[in-house]
């Protein structure tokens, strides 16, 4: 995973603080690359312990592997050379980001998977639609959407719900988990449950490097939303939840597709 993923994935976690040091940063990479920790702080006016963080937040082990990182990154970049249009609108930026995405999304080898769901949807007789903090948005709007098939399942998106969820699980729960991040902290003693009791897991996130991920029985790695270049010196960024929505429309018109042939038959 690159940088710029990285800090789509982790982006609602970043104080305003590291927002503006990942600004700064991609302004000029060479405050970490030609710099050590100490010096690359005082240039973002910042503390070693606030950048120690910084990287942390973003997943890598310390400095060292975050001043790789965007070394690497910056090599990219410079490889790239992307043709910009400067006479684009933003509105036209942002939209053809999007678009992006949704494209990227049609070109995962997710089609037996998604028919699998489909099948596991119909056959539960527990199906838990989970999201933690803003991704609860994302597991209620899979709830909503199968509604329109006449398909009622449980959304479970606050703290007291999901705590008792982890007493009732056994081999008729299927768990479907929306979350950009994975976190592990959240989601691991659930899902160690749940495998211990039976119950399926179906996790659909952006972190392909979340330790969490080989516990699910089926997982969803989508791609994300990378915010169009920004003359801002705020990092601005989309919301990678809006890929989760839309994979969760995804889900439900496979649903109704699945319906539509067992009728058949």
């Amino acid at each position: 995973m690159n940088l710029k993923e990285r800090i789509s994935i982790y982006y609602t976690s970043l104080t305003t603080t590291e927002k503006r040091i990942y600004t700064q940063i991609m302004d000029n990479p060479h405050i970490i690359i030609d710099h050590s920790i100490i010096e690359a702080g005082n240039l973002c006016h910042t503390s070693k312990s606030a950048m120690l963080r910084f990287a942390k937040k973003l997943g890598y082990r310390g400095y060292s592997e975050f001043k790789y990182a965007i070394e690497e990154s910056t090599k990219k970049d410079l490889e790239a050379t992307p043709l910009i249009n400067h006479n684009e609108t933003i509105l036209h930026q942002i939209s053809s980001s999007f678009a992006l995405t949704i494209q990227a999304i049609g070109q995962l080898n997710y089609d037996h998977q998604l028919q699998t769901l489909a099948t596991d949807i119909d056959q539960y007789p527990y199906i838990k639609s989970i999201g933690i903090g803003n991704s609860a948005f994302c597991a209620n709007q899979l709830v909503y959407s199968l509604y329109s098939h006449n398909k009622f399942i449980e959304g479970v998106v606050d703290d007291v719900q999901f705590s008792y969820l982890n007493n009732c699980l056994n081999k008729d729960y299927l768990l479907i988990i929306f979350s950009v991040s994975a976190s592990s902290t959240t989601y691991t003693k659930l899902m160690k449950t749940a495998k211990t009791k039976g119950s399926k897991i179906v996790l659909i996130t952006m972190n392909n490097d979340s330790p969490i991920n080989k516990l699910a029985d089926i997982v969803f790695t989508l791609p994300s939303n990378i915010a169009p270049t920004s003359s801002s010196s705020v990092l601005k960024q989309l919301d990678n939840r809006t890929t989760l929505y839309f994979f969760a429309e995804i889900i439900s018109y496979y649903y109704g597709i699945f319906l539509e042939k067992k009728t058949s038959l």
